[in-house]
């Protein structure tokens, strides 16, 4: 259900400014697009494909998918999956999933991280959560862990993910506002440089997203939370698919996109916790820090932040493996002896929601992540410097879980 802050946004949109919603600019049709006229009322198809792109019913089939990995991996019997994100698939479903992923598993740690979201899976509690680092001006992640019982006492850092949580959302509202309205037409005039976008795929964007904004209004009570971010804008624009030509519908993405990115670059910081205040909230809560991808944000690994470990292979960050493990190597060599050593992680970062999405809509790359699956460790040339620090799934999994316990 939607949460106390959604209605705040709702309100904001109704009671700062009219031309946040009903000021959206006039678009004259153009001929070519059939621009829909912002005044007009939204058609009932129009909601339709709203209410169901922010479902969070599966069907039959979605299910099936859901339990049904794409591979089996029978000879691993070692199962470390503590960078993953269940978003709007039951956990009962992703259970099935990763005992048919691997059916031989005879020890594992699996601990979901939704994004500033506190989630629970088999006795364990998990969490990403975006910080700030002043030190280095940098927005970082950091990966809280828990026994399941500690998390229920963690009130303090449920609160700051909830908080922070309200980004993405707030996000959602800027991006919508710069596409349907007049107050930040300097980045719109950005974005059509960057992307040569024709005048009429702006008002084509413009209209909709205008729409967007109306719909959310009108649901706004009954929308889970986690649907109100920038994918939304995303998911609406593909079902358009079937209505408008999907090149126009194309050149549409990448305008929004052109428009996000410039958003994105001018947001406030003032949402997320200083690092080491979230890292002081999760060590009196007992809990695990593993620093995701850190080659993202690089300057991390000269903090000396208080965390377990580092994640040195990542889907989307693996071009410096073998540095980092090199890095972890060097930070244990120069801690003093009553540290406990930084860990070695990998993470499959596995997004369950792409899984159910339509092929025409579906991101190919995060779709084909698997929970629990990560090759690097078994890559020849990786095993080779793993081995030099002695690092393993195995080991990994039963030092972190000791020390979560």
């Amino acid at each position: 259900m939607a949460g106390p802050y959604i209605y705040g946004m709702i309100n904001k949109i109704e009671n700062t400014n009219q031309q946040d919603t009903g000021g959206c600019r006039e678009k004259s049709k153009t001929g070519k697009i059939n621009v829909p006229h912002t005044g007009e009322n939204i058609e009932e198809w129009e909601e339709k494909m709203f209410l169901r792109v922010i479902s969070p019913l599966l069907s039959k089939e979605q299910e099936n998918r859901i339990i049904t990995p794409a591979y089996i991996s029978g000879l691993q019997q070692d199962v470390l999956a503590v960078h993953w994100h269940p978003e709007h698939i039951p956990m009962e479903l992703i259970g099935q999933r990763i005992k048919n992923s691997f059916p031989d598993a005879r020890n594992s740690l699996i601990i979901p991280t939704q994004h500033n979201s506190l989630m629970e899976f088999n006795g364990f509690a998990g969490v990403e959560i975006d910080c700030f680092s002043p030190e280095f001006d940098r927005k970082v992640q950091l990966l809280i862990h828990f026994t399941a019982e500690k998390a229920a006492g963690a009130e303090k850092i449920r609160v700051m993910a909830e908080h922070t949580f309200k980004y993405r959302s707030r996000q959602l509202f800027d991006i919508l506002h710069a596409l349907a309205g007049d107050k930040m037409d300097d980045s719109i005039k950005k974005a059509e440089t960057a992307t040569a976008a024709e005048r009429e795929i702006e008002e084509f964007v413009g209209a909709y997203s205008c729409k967007i904004l109306r719909l959310i209004e009108s649901h706004a009570a009954s929308i889970n939370n986690i649907f109100l971010k920038n994918k939304l804008i995303r998911d609406y624009f593909e079902e358009l698919k079937g209505v408008y030509d999907g090149h126009i519908i194309d050149m549409a993405q990448v305008f929004i996109k052109s428009v996000k990115e410039l958003v994105k670059a001018s947001f406030s910081t003032g949402y997320f916790y200083k690092t080491r205040d979230v890292i002081s909230q999760a060590r009196e809560s007992g809990a695990g820090i593993v620093v995701p991808h850190p080659e993202q944000f690089w300057p991390i690994l000269l903090a000396d932040y208080d965390v377990d470990g580092y994640e040195v292979w990542n889907p989307q960050s693996r071009q410096f493996t073998e540095f980092l493990i090199g890095a972890v190597a060097k930070m244990n060599g120069n801690k003093k002896s009553s540290k406990r050593p930084l860990l070695i992680f990998m993470g499959d970062d596995t997004h369950m929601g792409e899984k159910i999405r339509n092929a025409s809509v579906i991101d190919r790359d995060k779709a084909s992540r698997e929970i629990g699956m990560q090759p690097a460790w078994d890559d020849p040339d990786i095993m080779a410097a793993l081995k030099t620090v002695k690092a393993s799934r195995e080991r990994v999994i039963d030092e972190y879980r000791q020390r979560l316990l």
